[in-house]
């Protein structure tokens, strides 16, 4: 994996000469002439956010701050989730862009909203990207996981660990799976390194039905993690965790 990271290293300096004022040019959103890096002023202020969301799973509540009743009869495993917005537009589309069409640049624009709206300190010692199986991360050119991190880390200064999980089985894609069947799906797929973390962020691109989440928050717990985070661009709020 030594060679992968070199290639991302190099990806990512490559995106921060991009990002040189001389080179900043159009919006990724609206495609059209940006004084600003990769975002106009008024596609930024039109970005949804999820409204008053639940503490642990992100549904809208009338107060903020709270906990929805659903996570107080049935707790997910983590201590806090956080997501810029559900998947819709314009996150489903950058997304997309990132993921499926070879084009990191969204993660670096992802990277930095999710630094602007961080939640209240204390933040976690660490990042962790939920991790791809090599074979995919290869196929794909990089873990988008993995790319949101480091933006994130740029622009917030947490720092990030890529090489604590991995993922040690290749799994079928999730996207048309049921809850049962991804759970099913992602048996023993991770493992955890030796660390001495307290306090972690999982991070990810979607949280949809909470199961890798779930998993690697165990796994955490089970290595002496005592708060685990769950970080992600989106929240698929037509599904409960």
């Amino acid at each position: 994996m030594a060679a992968d990271t070199t290639w991302l290293t190099r990806a990512r300096q490559w995106l921060d000469w991009l990002d040189r004022p001389a080179l900043r040019g159009l919006c990724l959103l609206c495609r059209q002439p940006s004084p600003h890096p990769l975002l106009c002023p008024h596609c930024a202020a039109d970005l949804p956010r999820l409204a008053q969301p639940c503490v642990l799973c992100g549904h809208p509540l009338p107060i903020a701050g709270t906990t929805c009743g659903h996570c107080l009869r049935h707790p997910p495993p983590w201590d806090r989730l956080f997501a810029l917005g559900d998947y819709g537009f314009p996150y489903r589309a950058l997304l997309h862009q990132l993921k499926y069409a070879h084009q990191p640049l969204p993660a670096l624009l992802l990277g930095r909203q999710m630094a602007a709206a961080l939640p209240p300190p204390p933040w976690p010692q660490v990042l962790l990207p939920v991790p791809l199986h090599w074979w995919r991360a290869w196929r794909r050119g990089y873990n988008q996981a993995e790319e949101l991190a480091h933006a994130l880390s740029q622009a917030s200064g947490i720092p990030v660990d890529s090489r604590l999980l991995k993922r040690v089985r290749s799994t079928p894609s999730q996207t048309r799976l049921s809850r049962r069947e991804r759970r099913r799906n992602l048996a023993s797929a991770f493992r955890v390194g030796n660390h001495a973390y307290r306090h972690v962020a999982l991070l990810d691109d979607v949280v949809t039905t909470g199961s890798t989440a779930a998993i690697l928050t165990r796994l955490l717990r089970a290595s002496g993690v005592e708060t685990v985070e769950v970080w992600a661009v989106c929240r698929t709020l037509a599904r409960r965790l």
